[in-house]
C-alpha cells in the first residue's frame, strides 16, 4: 500500500480575543465542546506537554492524542495522533492563533499526515470537514 504525505489547512476568524481562544485550545481535554455532534466524551490524562486525551466518538471508536508542544509566545500548539480508527498515519495537528483588532483573532488548524493513495480524497474531505467544524465552534 503506497502512502502519500498530505498537509490540510483550514483558517477562520473567531469572534473572541486571542487569549480566550488560546485558553480554550490548551484545555486539551475540552475538545468535545468544539465538535459536539461527533464526540461523545474526552478523557484527559496528565497536564501540559505530554498529556494524553482519549476521544470517544459517537457511534463507536476512539482516538488517542498526545499534546507535543505549547508555545505561548507564538500562540502555537501541536499534538499527534497515537491511534485512530481512520486510515491515517503519522498525524500531527498544529493550531496557530493570530490576534486581530476588535477582540477577534484568526485561527489556523493544520493537519499533516500520511494516507494511502487510494483513500486520499475521502480522508482529506473528512479531515477538512472536521477542521472547519472545530474552528466554527471556537467562539461558542
Amino acid at each position: 500500500m503506497s502512502k502519500v504525505k498530505v498537509s490540510q489547512t483550514s483558517e477562520a476568524i473567531v469572534n473572541l480575543d486571542a487569549d480566550k481562544v488560546w485558553k480554550k485550545l490548551v484545555d486539551f481535554g475540552g475538545t468535545e465542546k468544539f465538535v459536539p455532534d461527533l464526540i461523545e466524551k474526552v478523557i484527559l490524562e496528565g497536564n501540559g506537554v505530554g498529556a494524553l486525551r482519549t476521544i470517544y466518538i459517537k457511534g463507536g471508536g476512539e482516538i488517542l492524542e498526545k499534546l507535543t508542544s505549547i508555545n505561548r509566545n507564538k500562540l502555537e500548539m501541536k499534538f499527534i495522533i497515537l491511534s485512530t480508527p481512520m486510515p491515517v498515519y503519522n498525524y500531527e495537528g498544529i493550531f496557530q492563533i493570530d490576534p486581530k483588532d476588535d477582540d477577534k483573532c484568526s485561527v489556523k488548524f493544520e493537519s499533516i499526515y500520511e494516507v494511502a493513495i487510494q483513500e486520499r480524497e475521502e480522508i482529506n474531505t473528512v479531515i477538512k470537514n472536521f477542521q472547519e467544524t472545530f474552528l466554527s465552534n471556537l467562539d461558542k
